[in-house]
């Protein structure tokens, strides 16, 4: 079982520091975006945790970390829940048989699953503590260098964890469990003079009627909150909190990587006011009053809103209606020529983003960027 740890320093004179958080085995991102913001090694760098699972390069990204630590003593990485769990799952023989589920449940990505493809190992033949067994092996080096890492760091005038502290004026003896997966700091808050900047949830989640993954920087509760969504959410990015500073002055910014094709419109789309309504997590359960062709009428359970949502976005589990990700009903105006992301095409409908806001607009009135 990996422990907390908790490392503090003090820098003196000006300095650049790039946070980023929920990498999430996302490795060709994550270097895209170090490129984007011009990392260097005289720069300090410090990852939020959760730099593995979801995505396809989970030990490519943890020997990228390692790479950069070694060559800059700059660099610190934090200890998120991911790599918490992942540890206790596969150390822990009493874990052995939820191996198999957690691996359906996850999909292609995850630290099992390449350790899986390496040893050739076939989940469906094996024995389940067997394979935990020769999972642990394989393992061994990654997980031993968790063990090095921080769950705190305290940099100036900022408090670095995965997921939040406790609000109490002891915070340093705030539970590991908190430390790493805490999901309701942003409500609680803290009771410190300096800035708490977490990873962990999405920034999105905290949005009522839209999908916004930048970076919250909320000065009254002084939490900054830059977990864009990599590898959680359909819509999402890698966001980079850049600290600009001289001793206790600073300056804040903001970077982010969101690799979606660009498209352009063709004609001027006008559209009337709209109340935008949303759904999502936790609340993603819906009731389906009116199927239709495109777009079915639905009443959010939690909330009791009606609104239309894309065929395509709801699912059936138990007899029960979900919407199966982050959804808007928003209706996106367009001028021609607007540039726009595009982030899926559902039928004669395109979904995308424009100017951070992000809806429905028809396909045929879009073409492609060269």
């Amino acid at each position: 079982m990996l422990e907390a740890q908790h490392i503090k320093i003090k820098v003196v004179g000006e300095y650049r520091c790039i946070v980023i958080s929920d990498i999430h085995s996302h490795l060709d991102r994550f270097k895209a975006l170090l490129k984007k913001v011009d990392y260097r090694y005289d720069d300090y760098l410090i990852i939020l945790g959760d730099f593995i699972e979801k995505g396809t390069q989970a030990l490519e990204t943890v020997r990228f970390l390692q790479e950069l630590q070694a060559k800059s003593e700059r660099v610190y990485v934090i200890l998120g829940n991911c790599e918490y769990a992942l540890e206790e799952m596969v150390d822990n023989l009493k874990y052995a048989n939820q191996i198999v589920h957690y691996l359906n449940r996850i999909g292609k990505g995850g630290m099992i699953r390449q350790a899986l493809e390496k040893l050739n190992i076939d989940i469906k033949k094996e024995n389940p503590e067997v394979m935990q067994v020769k999972i642990k092996q394989f393992l061994r080096p990654y997980f031993q260098y968790f063990k090095t890492l921080p769950t705190i760091l305290e940099f100036n005038n900022f408090i670095f964890v995965h997921a939040g502290i406790e609000n109490r004026k002891d915070w340093q003896n705030s539970s590991t469990s908190s430390l790493i997966e805490m999901r309701t700091f942003y409500q609680t808050g803290h009771c410190l003079d300096k800035y708490v900047v977490v990873g962990h949830l999405p920034t999105s989640n905290q949005y009522a009627n839209a999908i916004n993954n930048d970076i919250i920087i909320d000065k009254q509760k002084r939490i900054i909150s830059i977990d864009g969504g990599t590898g959680v959410k359909s819509i999402s990015q890698l966001n980079a909190l850049i600290i600009t500073g001289d001793g206790d002055r600073f300056k804040l910014s903001k970077e982010y990587i969101q690799p979606l094709p660009l498209y352009q419109a063709v004609v001027d789309v006008n559209v009337e006011k709209q109340v935008v309504n949303k759904v999502a997590w936790p609340n993603f359960e819906v009731e389906v009053l009116k199927q239709g062709k495109l777009f079915s009428t639905c009443k959010q359970i939690k909330t009791g809103k009606i609104f239309k949502i894309k065929n395509e976005f709801l699912y059936l589990n138990n007899q029960k209606y979900y919407c199966l990700d982050d959804y808007v009903d928003y209706l996106i105006p367009l001028e021609k020529g607007e540039v726009i992301k595009l982030v899926g095409i559902y039928g004669p409908y395109a979904y995308v983003i424009k100017d951070n806001e992000i809806g429905w607009v028809k396909y045929r009135y879009l073409k492609k960027v060269n």
